[in-house]
């Protein structure tokens, strides 16, 4: 390759890299936006099916029929839906084998918030495919989300097991595939420990998931299991420190109408003390207010906690402090070599 072409090869990748719509992550990896239609698997790339119809809005009685009835449809709006589109799939001139539908939220939250109180809770395990985010598969539906969408495929054949599973994993994996964003859960989310945590019992709610009155803008739920015994983990983001404060003081003062309460030892400041006639407890690490409740022992309810805390703010050893400190210093310098930045 010639210099001349090197340089409009050069050219080319800048242009396409930084061209509107497009995002470099600090990894490298590249995230495109994508139309709503671009997500539809094309023709034949699942089997010889076909996409018998370009993908439309669907009318309300086929939204409600995809979804499972008209209260999940509910839910998919009050999560902030942008637009739903549907597609059929199967072999020209024979009734459709499967639609699909996207829908598109106006964020991956509430995405996520949307796909957590559609899927059902507590299914066996073979129930819970590993699609784009979360994914599961419940009758003739496989539900999952991914970045901004929630995505429904179900069976219209009545294709019996296992070939229906397989036809329902097959389209979602495709879907999947033509979404180029990384397969991550939301923040909130992430600072769940996996140790003990029962599989797909995490849960995001718009409104606060105790019932106490405290947490208003919503929180995280999650279920965590030793042996027999149980705990309902709670977990909500402040916008600001005094925020945080004050939510803690609420579930303080909570605690404080079941019984004493007692300092934990965990975090920021934390308490233990009674909620919901069980034993409790409550920590706060920065923005994020934490707590448990259940039948687990004291240890094991630490445990979790104290999982929680090291995510919220993970340990970094003194050297590589040191380190870092170092080479902010070497930036600031004159004739310094200032901040890396990705070659092409």
């Amino acid at each position: 390759m010639g210099p001349s072409l090197r340089i409009v090869t050069m050219c080319c990748l800048v242009c396409a890299l930084f061209a509107p719509g497009c995002t470099i992550t600090t990894e490298g990896v590249q995230q495109a936006e994508v139309p709503l239609e671009e997500v539809f698997p094309p023709s034949k790339l699942v089997a010889s099916y076909c996409q018998l119809a370009k993908p439309a809005r669907p009318p309300e009685a086929d939204f409600e029929a995809q979804l499972g009835g008209k209260p999940k449809a509910g839910i998919l709006r009050k999560w902030n839906q942008l637009s739903t589109l549907a597609a059929d799939y199967g072999i020209p001139k024979r009734p459709p084998v499967a639609r699909v539908s996207v829908t598109e939220m106006t964020s991956k939250q509430n995405a996520y918030g949307a796909y957590t109180n559609l899927r059902p809770g507590l299914l066996g395990e073979t129930n819970y495919v590993k699609i784009g985010v979360h994914g599961v598969v419940d009758g003739e539906r496989l539900i999952f989300v991914q970045d901004r969408f929630v995505i429904v495929v179900r069976d219209l054949s009545g294709l019996a097991e296992p070939s229906r599973r397989t036809m329902l994993i097959n389209f979602a994996r495709a879907i999947s595939d033509r979404i180029p964003r990384d397969i991550t859960d939301i923040n909130v989310v992430g600072y769940l420990p996996y140790e003990n945590r029962v599989p797909a019992t995490e849960r995001l709610d718009k409104e606060d998931p105790l019932g106490l009155g405290v947490f208003k803008a919503g929180g995280v739920t999650a279920l965590y299991r030793v042996d027999n015994h149980e705990c309902k983990v709670f977990m909500a983001e402040a916008g600001t420190a005094s925020g945080a404060k004050d939510l803690l003081k609420d579930v303080k003062k909570a605690m404080l109408r079941e019984g004493q309460v007692a300092e934990l030892g965990i975090a920021q400041e934390g308490f233990q003390g009674r909620l919901f006639k069980s034993q409790a407890m409550a920590a706060r690490r920065d923005l994020v207010v934490f707590g448990c409740y259940g039948d687990m022992n004291e240890r094991e309810m630490k445990n979790v906690l104290a999982g929680i805390d090291r995510r919220v703010k993970p340990y970094v050893a003194p050297k590589a402090k040191e380190k870092k400190e170092e080479e902010k210093e070497e930036e600031r310098k004159p004739g310094g070599l200032g901040p890396l930045t990705p070659s092409l």
